[in-house]
């Protein structure tokens, strides 16, 4: 069970990621830990903000219920500047509520630049 909440959350966290406003569009790693500082502060309309159209209609707040993201680091980005694509690896800890057990975790998602020239989450 913990792991398929795991899954979820990173699904949700990893979702998508659109411009956050700034003058110069963010980089790849930027959207990556922006959209985890949203969840781990539990801001799910930001962590939306950061996820595709496809990612947005998949997410649910229900699966962050019970849970909370204690740390995380990303780890590796993997691309160069030429890339549309990008894969992002991250280690995350969190903790079930209930039982107050934690679980640590490697796991990656996928970036693809929109046709705004935006980083966004497609995949978890």
């Amino acid at each position: 069970m913990f792991r398929i909440i795991m899954a979820l959350i990173t699904l949700a966290v990893f979702a998508g990621a659109v411009s956050c406003g700034k003058d110069a569009p963010a980089g790849p790693g930027e959207i990556a830990k922006s959209m985890l500082e949203a969840a781990q502060a539990g801001d799910y309309n930001k962590m939306k903000s950061y996820m595709s159209t496809e990612m947005q209609a998949e997410f649910s707040e229900a699966m962050l219920d019970g849970i909370e993201i204690v740390s995380f680091t990303i780890d590796e980005i993997d691309y160069d500047r030429d890339s549309t694509e990008v894969e992002v690896e991250y280690t995350i800890t969190i903790k079930e509520i209930d039982s107050g057990e934690t679980d640590t975790d490697d796991e990656d998602m996928d970036l693809e630049l929109n046709s705004d020239g935006d980083w966004i989450i497609v995949d978890m």
